[in-house]
């Protein structure tokens, strides 16, 4: 989940955006310093599932048919382009959208697809005319840091593709734009099995809870033969588990969690849930590989019990015999 998102209420009311729209543009107007680039025959896109704004804006809907109809209605204000794959939806911004966020002396946050494809940049700290900007701001200031809003965000883990270096897409400026792209690291890797295209849930592998659901959705449907649901409150367990157990093992976790073999969460489909509530503990048993369910605990308990019993009849013998010692004495 996206913790941050800033909207500019003056550029929304301008453009008449309601709240659902200036919500969900203020977040695709950040795509592009995480989101994979795709390069199609008509120009540069971004990659950005419906199932991501999902997850990243439970907020906004917990519906990917509403997430789609608000891009559309994006591109209807000029906003955005759309475009697809076989399998994920693309955007990018127009030029009327680059105002959204525009810096003071005029350049762009965000460059344009023919920046992106060599076009000739423009340093930010340099006016074509001086006299109608007014004074210029301290090199590296900005009067809205660009990394103000993607602090700690899922958003960050994402992988990228992008053909250029992050000194091209500062506009030649030193500092500004550098946090928020450096910020992006690559967690992904290959499925080790086919993904089913019926799978429910995030497609795209760079999100940040495809793997873990992933493993958690393949291990539950192998065990009860149909796919587990998947919402928006899910998509937040997921990416709670991960934040808990961290994202180098709470896959594998998942996994092994649906394949303990305890009545009560047999009755709880092994619901994720009641992986939650003790997800530490899960991990304790994934890791020492040794399951612990309701019956091996009453069979420690009762070892425990009888142990105890033991030694407590020894004691009495023990002081039994020794008064009988002290009455000969």
């Amino acid at each position: 989940m996206q913790y941050t998102v800033t909207i500019n209420q003056v550029k929304a009311q301008e453009w008449g955006l309601n709240s659902q729209q200036a919500l969900l543009f203020a977040f695709v107007y950040e795509c592009p310093s995480w989101a994979n680039l795709i390069k199609t025959d008509t120009g540069i896109y971004f990659a950005l599932s419906k199932a991501k704004i999902v997850e990243e804006l439970p907020l906004l809907t917990d519906k990917p048919d509403t997430a789609y109809r608000l891009l559309k209605a994006l591109r209807d204000a000029g906003l955005i382009e759309l475009s697809s794959t076989s399998s994920i939806t693309l955007i990018r911004l127009t030029e009327k959208a680059k105002e959204w966020n525009r810096k003071l002396d005029g350049s762009e946050k965000y460059p344009t697809s023919n920046a992106l494809n060599g076009r000739k940049k423009i340093r930010s700290t340099s006016e074509k005319s001086p006299s109608r900007v007014g004074k210029k701001s301290e090199a590296g200031s900005e009067k809205s840091p660009t990394n103000q809003d993607t602090n700690n965000q899922d958003t960050n883990n994402q992988d990228t593709n992008q053909v250029t270096s992050n000194q091209d897409l500062q506009d030649g400026s030193d500092k500004p734009n550098r946090r928020a792209l450096t910020l992006v690291v690559a967690h992904t890797e290959a499925p080790r099995v086919e993904i089913p295209g019926d799978m429910p849930g995030p497609k795209d592998q760079t999100c940040k809870t495809f793997k873990t659901w992933a493993n958690y959705a393949m291990s539950y449907r192998k065990r009860y033969k149909a796919w587990p649901v998947w919402n928006a409150k899910v998509g937040g367990q997921i990416g709670q588990l991960i934040d808990r157990l961290g994202i180098d093992v709470a896959h594998s976790v998942a996994a092994y969690f649906v394949g303990i073999n305890d009545a009560h969460l047999i009755r709880k489909y092994h619901g994720l849930g009641e992986l939650l509530v003790n997800a530490e503990a899960y991990h304790t048993q994934w890791a020492t590989n040794a399951q612990m369910n309701s019956t091996t605990a009453q069979q420690i308990e009762r070892k425990q019990a009888n142990l105890t019993a033991g030694q407590d009849a020894a004691r009495r013998i023990m002081d039994r015999e020794g008064r009988k010692a002290n009455e000969f004495m």
